[in-house]
This record gives C-alpha cells, sequence and structure tokens, in this order.
C-alpha cells in the first residue's frame, strides 16, 4: 500500500514538528512555505524558552484591567497601536468572553496539559542525529520584584485545586540566588521567584534549522520554499490541491500550520479562524562575560520580559503589540524597552553596541489553546494554529497529537484544542 502523501503548509516550528510526527508514521512529507528558508517567521528570533511553567491563558479576569491601562498606555507590557483594525474587534469581544474565572481555569489546563506533554516529547526528539545539544533541559525561573505581586502569585500558586503546575516550587530571595547566582549581579533585591523544572531552553531558530536538515535526509520528506499559497482545489468534501504560483500541489491530506496567516489563507473555504497577530519584540547581544548571566532562563514578571542565555548570546524579549496584520515595524521606543533593561541588569557583561532586534507576530487564539483537529466540512484537511506565546512550548505535542489523529490512532491527550463550529477537535 503507497504511504500517504501529506503536504504542511508551514515550515515554522510548528509545521516542521507536525512533518516530524508525520514522517515517522511513514507519511510522505512535503512542507511548502512562502519564505525562501525555514523558521523565517515567528519561530526565527523568539525567546527560546520552553515555558511549562508560564503555560497559562491570557485570558481571565485580571486580563480586563490590563487592557484598559494598555489602552491608556498605562500597561508596560501591553501596547495596542492600531484600534480601528476590525480583526481585532472581533478577536477582543471573543476573548472577553474567555476572562471568566471558570473558562480561564479551564484553558489554562488545557494548555499545562499540551506543554507538559510537548517537553517530555522535546527529550527524545532532541536527541535525534543532528539535534543533540540545541536544548538544555535544566528548568527555568519566575522572578518577581514586588513583595505584593510575588504573594499573590505563590497564593494562588497554593490555591490551584487540581495542582495545575506540580513542578513548581516557590523561593525566597537566598533560595533563588543559591539556585541561580548569576542574578546577584542584577540591581535591587528580588522578592522572590518561583523554579519550574519542567522548562527548558534553546534557539528556536538554530533547532528548526536543525530539524529541517535532519528530515531532509528522509527521502520521503520533501521542502518546497518561496511558493505562497494562492488557493485550493477542491473535490466534493476534499481538499485535492493547493495553488501556488501558477502550478497546483496535489496530495492525499493538508495541515495547515500557517499562523498568523490562517484567517487569511482560509477564507476562501469557508471559514476563518479566530487567530490575531500579537507582536513581539526581540533583542540579541553577544556575551562578553558569560558568569556574569544565568545560565537558567527566566521571566522577569514585574518588568515582563523574558530573558535567555545559549551559546554565545543573550536574548530579551517583551511586549505584547496589537499592530495589525501587517505591521512589522521596530518602533524606537519598544526597542530602548530592551536597551534599558539589558544596560540596567547586565551592563559590559554584554556588548551593547553589537545587538541585533527582531520584531514577529504571534498567533493568538481568545482561549488561549491552539486549534487542533480536522476542518469540519473537508476530510483530508486539518489545522495547526494559533499557538500565541507558547508555540515552541507546545510544538511537538501539538504535531504528535494531529499526527495521531490523522492516522485514526487514539490519542495521548484529548480536550485540549480550542473550540471553534468549523474544527473537529481534538
Amino acid at each position: 500500500m503507497t504511504a500517504p502523501h501529506v503536504l504542511v503548509i508551514g515550515a515554522g516550528v510548528i509545521g516542521l514538528l507536525n512533518a516530524y510526527a508525520l514522517a515517522r508514521r511513514g507519511a510522505r512529507v512535503t512542507v511548502v512555505d512562502a519564505r525562501s528558508a525555514a523558521a523565517e517567521g515567528c519561530s526565527h528570533a523568539n525567546a527560546g524558552v520552553i515555558a511549562v511553567g508560564h503555560a497559562k491563558a491570557w485570558a481571565a479576569p485580571a486580563a480586563i484591567g490590563s487592557i484598559w491601562r494598555g489602552l491608556g498606555g498605562r500597561e508596560p507590557g501591553l501596547c495596542i497601536s492600531k484600534l480601528s483594525d476590525p480583526a481585532l474587534w472581533r478577536w477582543g469581544l471573543h476573548f472577553l468572553t474567555q476572562c471568566t474565572p471558570a473558562a480561564h481555569r479551564a484553558n489554562s489546563a488545557k494548555l499545562q496539559r499540551l506543554a507538559r506533554y510537548s517537553r517530555e516529547l522535546m527529550r527524545g526528539i532532541d536527541a535525534e542525529p543532528g539535534l543533540q545539544e540545541t536544548m538544555r533541559h535544566e528548568g527555568g525561573l519566575y522572578l518577581f520584584r514586588d513583595e505584593a505581586q510575588f504573594a499573590d502569585h505563590t497564593k494562588a500558586l497554593g490555591a490551584a485545586a487540581d495542582s495545575a503546575q506540580p513542578q513548581i516550587s516557590v523561593l525566597d530571595n537566598s533560595a533563588l540566588l543559591a539556585r541561580e547566582p548569576a542574578l546577584r549581579n542584577m540591581p535591587g533585591k528580588l522578592a522572590g521567584g518561583l523554579f519550574s523544572t519542567a522548562d527548558s531552553v534553546g534557539d528556536c531558530y538554530g533547532f528548526c534549522t536543525a530539524m529541517a536538515a535532519y528530515l531532509q535526509t528522509n527521502p520521503d520528506v520533501n521542502f518546497l520554499f518561496g511558493r505562497a499559497i494562492d488557493g485550493f482545489d477542491r473535490s466534493g468534501g476534499r481538499v485535492s490541491a493547493v495553488r501556488s504560483d501558477g502550478a497546483t500541489i496535489a496530495a492525499d491530506a493538508f495541515v495547515l500550520a500557517t499562523g498568523t496567516q490562517t484567517p487569511q489563507l482560509t477564507r476562501s473555504l469557508g471559514f476563518s479562524p479566530l487567530i490575531y497577530p500579537v507582536k513581539g519584540y526581540s533583542g540579541t547581544w553577544p556575551i562578553r562575560d558569560p558568569a556574569r548571566l544565568p545560565r537558567l532562563p527566566f521571566i522577569d514578571e514585574s518588568a515582563l520580559l523574558s530573558v535567555a542565555v545559549y551559546d554565545t548570546r543573550l536574548r530579551v524579549t517583551a511586549l505584547a503589540e496589537f499592530a495589525g496584520q501587517d505591521d512589522l515595524s521596530m518602533r524606537p521606543e519598544r526597542l530602548d524597552l530592551l536597551r534599558d533593561y539589558v544596560a540596567a541588569n547586565f551592563g559590559d557583561a554584554v556588548d551593547t553596541a553589537s545587538a541585533t532586534f527582531w520584531t514577529g507576530q504571534r498567533p493568538t487564539t481568545p482561549a488561549g489553546p491552539p486549534f487542533l483537529g480536522r476542518i469540519k466540512r473537508f476530510d483530508n484537511l486539518w489545522i495547526n494554529a494559533g499557538h500565541g506565546q507558547l508555540g515552541w512550548t507546545m510544538a511537538a505535542g501539538s504535531g504528535e497529537l494531529l499526527a495521531a489523529a490523522m492516522y485514526d490512532e487514539e490519542p495521548a491527550l484529548r480536550a485540549v484544542s480550542s473550540a471553534a463550529g468549523w474544527l473537529d477537535r481534538i
């Protein structure tokens, strides 16, 4: 029997790990992407932290106040630059429906289950040839500079009735510095922190480049770069091919791992997933003195930034900016926030004159969990999109679950997808 031919649209970390899971099952896989190489979109220069300890839904009762402050320019981690965007209003109204305590608990539980499952899979994936040492599985920290904020977080953690985050321990200032001595170099006293044994760190772009090279050693896996999808050919209740640059690419099944491009791409098929592009910024600095920088990745919960060190680089990531679909501009005031943080906390331990900056759009659903499953009106069209800021964290699990569903296997997890009327979800 001939192995099925699956076309995976999108060569970011989501599409690559979906292709990996399908290839392991013997599928013939073609990965197509509009860009010139793998991981040129949201996977290119993101934080690089597999943040299982941070896998919780953004939509929560407290998010409503955060949005109001963001509208007034008074929320340091949130910027709303294009309030007139109709897509933002449509997405935002659905987001507000998910801000109840019950919805927040349910959505966060989904994210936790998918994140923990994904992280365990990564322990095997990064042992493949060419992928060794692309990641460190040593845990991660969550830092607090404000005593009241730290107390609120630890109280909420202790009150979690379902022990949603059992791999997290609470550290006071002295225990935090004992865990990561390089934090002593940061100015001011830290109120405390959390340590998640489930977190990992690694350059997502480097991993994706290595994964693409690994997949290409399989004669049944093919890549087509620089091929934008113009439309779909349909026959009955199936997609028969995609159209690209005047040509058609036929396959037996199709996976949409298309991130923020998904709503525009699927509109001609009669559905438009609620995925909004939330822009984030990152800066990367060459390291001069490794001994003065933390080995463990951390999220500064007070400053709302993510910090990671891999090989000879420091990566700092920040902000959630609602700027619309096509805005990838780098606003000077946003970059200054990154520069100021690095100067204040790391000084001349890094080469401040040689920093490089990047911005990318995180594909975000209103509820938080991604869309995973089969499109109801098509027997052979599947979606794996909408992972927000947790794409690196949830990619392996999402790809494995979708591949299992495509092969009619019993999935390791159920009920981890966001709900939608057009989706037969996992």
